[in-house]
């Protein structure tokens, strides 16, 4: 009866692994080097606190505004006026709050009979006084300040508030040219704000990247578009940084040592994880390639993978590898658990401020299935790291979701008995995972 049973899980295995191969490319499997460092030489211009501005300036008949001589308009408030008919001259522009060294703001104006006038920055005064000269246009820019954009509008001669956008009065920023350079307008008033740039951050393997959904429907972009319809939100921007075949340390790695990835964090309002699947599954996928001597990081992996697989006596093979497979799985799985504390750690000190919901890893097999016995295990201790009590983030249980789920939609396309193996969820499945996401608490 033992052997019987061995000889079911086994073909059952082969048949799996024949799936995924064909499923997945190369670079799932292709692993990051852990001891990769990276040098960024650049300044660190993240400010600690809230950025903004205020700026003053001159206007005809009225002279220096605002009074007294030498105060500011605080952003986003206006300078100058939009029923008098009169002209802005010129103005100073400047930073406040906690500015970081070499951080500023920078500034240029046409004016009228000079044309674009030298760029200035940091309350040096652009324009003219006591020449008549009536500002045209501007461009305003930030100067080596990350997380923050400027944003500016005004009222010009003849054409109102501008810009109007979907029928409203909008705003243009970071250096885009406002009001006009060849209409002989006058530009009347501006008001300048400064909005800091927040992301909503995914991180995690294929199901974060989307795999399997509909475009646009991986649970990643459906939570995007509820976060972003939130008071609050409206500037939230995505960075989907999810990379198919990812294991807990190859993420740490990625954290540790990527740019980009380090830069979205820093601006980061929302977190997501989903990681841990391919903790299991590399290892399978390792461990026979060790065992029908192929080398998972070529580029033709996948399909010799799936020749050795259809040979003659692969499945004594896989049979004689399965011990080898458990051991190495529990190592990997046991890995996770190493990792997980220093993922949170990690992205907790690179986004001290964001919300960050984690997802649970779902069983695809069905527990009837001999490979439930194989997997289940495996990811119940993943599951049970990621819910360990006052760990500081809030939880998308998935198991539970896909467990205990009653629809009539399939959530995964995996099924034995019309050989369709790929362990994705479905964009049904998709639904589910972010429906649970808010299900995790979080409000905005």
């Amino acid at each position: 009866m033992k052997k019987s049973i061995l000889r079911s899980i086994t073909g059952r295995l082969l048949i799996l692994l024949l799936m995924l191969s064909m499923i997945f490319s190369t670079g799932v499997f292709a692993a990051v080097d852990s001891e990769k460092t990276e040098t960024d030489n650049t300044i660190d211009t993240r400010a600690t606190g809230d950025i903004g501005v205020q700026y003053r300036g001159h206007v005809q008949n009225k002279g220096d505004v605002p009074l007294p001589v030498g105060n500011f308009v605080s952003g986003p408030g206006e300078l100058g006026s939009q029923s008098e008919g009169l002209r802005l001259e010129g103005l100073r522009i400047e930073l406040t709050g906690d500015v970081p060294s070499g951080a500023g703001i920078s500034y240029a104006v046409h004016v009228q009979n000079k044309g674009w006038m030298d760029t200035v920055e940091n309350g040096d005064f652009a324009g003219t006084t006591g020449e008549g000269l009536r500002i045209e246009a501007i461009k305003i820019n930030l100067t080596g300040l990350d997380g923050y954009e400027v944003y500016y509008r005004g009222h010009v001669q003849n054409k109102g508030n501008i810009p109007i956008v979907f029928n409203d009065w909008g705003w243009v920023k970071n250096g885009a040219e406002l009001g006009t350079t060849s209409e002989g307008l006058r530009l009347e008033s501006i008001q300048i704000k400064i909005v800091k740039t927040e992301t909503y951050t995914a991180l995690g393997d294929s199901i974060a990247y989307g795999m399997s959904a509909t475009p646009g429907s991986g649970y990643v972009n459906l939570f995007y578009n509820d976060l972003k319809g939130m008071s609050g939100n409206e500037d939230l921007s995505l960075v989907n940084l999810g990379v198919p075949g990812y294991t807990s340390s190859q993420l740490l790695n990625q954290l540790s040592n990527d740019p980009t990835t380090m830069a979205a964090l820093s601006k980061a309002k929302v977190v997501t994880v989903s990681v841990g699947g391919n903790n299991i599954l590399a290892p399978v996928i390792a461990s026979l390639a060790a065992a029908f001597s192929l080398d998972p990081t070529s580029a033709t992996f996948p399909a010799e993978l799936a020749a050795a697989l259809a040979q003659p006596g692969a499945e004594d093979i896989i049979t004689a590898t399965l011990p080898t497979i458990q051991t190495s799985v529990t190592a990997s799985v046991t890995q996770f658990v190493t990792d997980w504390p220093q993922i949170i750690a990690t992205i907790k000190t690179l986004a001290p401020q964001a919300d960050i919901v984690v997802a649970t890893l779902y069983d695809p097999i069905n527990t009837q299935d001999p490979l439930y016995a194989i997997f289940e295990p495996s990811i119940q201790t993943i599951n049970r790291t990621i819910m360990t009590p006052g760990a500081g983030y809030k939880v998308a249980d998935v198991y539970t979701a896909f467990a205990t789920y009653q629809g009539s939609e399939a959530l995964v396309n995996f099924n034995w008995y019309i050989g369709s193996l790929d362990p994705h969820p479905t964009t049904a499945g998709h639904e589910l995972i972010y429906q649970y996401h808010l299900n995790a608490g979080f409000i905005n």
